[in-house]
C-alpha cells in the first residue's frame, strides 16, 4: 500500500508540473499585437462605384534614347469627362528600357494629366548596366473633375543614354 501511495503521489506531482511549465511557456509567448489582440479596429473602407465609360489602348517600339529627366513615352490622349460629378482615369503603364552601359541610372514611370505629374510617380529601380533591358508596371488613379484633359504615360530618368525599347499604356475613363 505503501508503494501505491508513492506511486500515486510521484505521478501526480509530474502532472502538476508539467501543466504548470505548459501554462508559464504559453504565456511567454503571448504577442500583445499578435493575430488574437488588435489594438483597434479599422471602420470599412466605403469605396465608391465607378461605370468604365471607356478605354484608351496605346503601344509602340519606339527604340529611342531617354534624356536625363522626364520624358513623355507616348502622344496625349484626350479624355472627356461628362459627368458632372467628376471621372476616375484608370491609368496602367508598362515600358522596357536598357541598353545604358553606366552603373547607377535610376528609372520610373509617372502619369501626367494636363502636362503635369498626377501626384503619383513609381520608382521602378536600376538600368541595368550591362545593356540588357528590363520592364517596369505601373497602375495609378487619378480623379478628374467634369470636362477635357489629356493623361499621358511620362518615364523618369537619373541620366540620359537610357533606350526606351517599347511601351504599352492603358487608360480608363470612369464615371461615379
Amino acid at each position: 500500500m505503501k508503494k501505491l501511495v508513492t506511486i500515486v503521489f510521484t505521478v501526480a506531482m509530474v502532472i502538476a508540473l508539467f501543466g504548470a511549465y505548459h501554462h508559464v511557456r504559453a504565456q511567454g509567448n503571448e504577442r500583445p499585437y499578435g493575430p488574437f489582440k488588435r489594438a483597434g479596429i479599422s471602420p470599412p473602407v466605403v469605396l465608391k462605384s465607378h461605370t468604365l465609360v471607356t478605354t484608351y489602348i496605346d503601344q509602340g517600339a519606339d527604340d529611342i534614347t531617354l534624356g536625363s529627366g522626364f520624358t513623355g513615352i507616348d502622344s496625349p490622349v484626350t479624355i472627356n469627362c461628362q459627368s458632372a460629378g467628376g471621372c476616375t482615369i484608370g491609368a496602367e503603364s508598362s515600358t522596357e528600357v536598357g541598353g545604358q552601359s553606366a552603373t547607377g541610372v535610376e528609372y520610373g514611370i509617372c502619369t501626367y494629366v494636363d502636362g503635369v505629374d498626377a501626384g503619383n510617380c513609381t520608382y521602378q529601380g536600376p538600368v541595368p548596366s550591362n545593356g540588357s533591358y528590363v520592364t517596369g508596371f505601373f497602375n495609378n488613379a487619378v480623379a478628374i473633375s467634369a470636362g477635357t484633359h489629356t493623361v499621358q504615360a511620362v518615364v523618369f530618368s537619373s541620366a540620359s543614354g537610357v533606350f526606351l525599347a517599347q511601351y504599352n499604356n492603358t487608360y480608363h475613363l470612369y464615371r461615379p
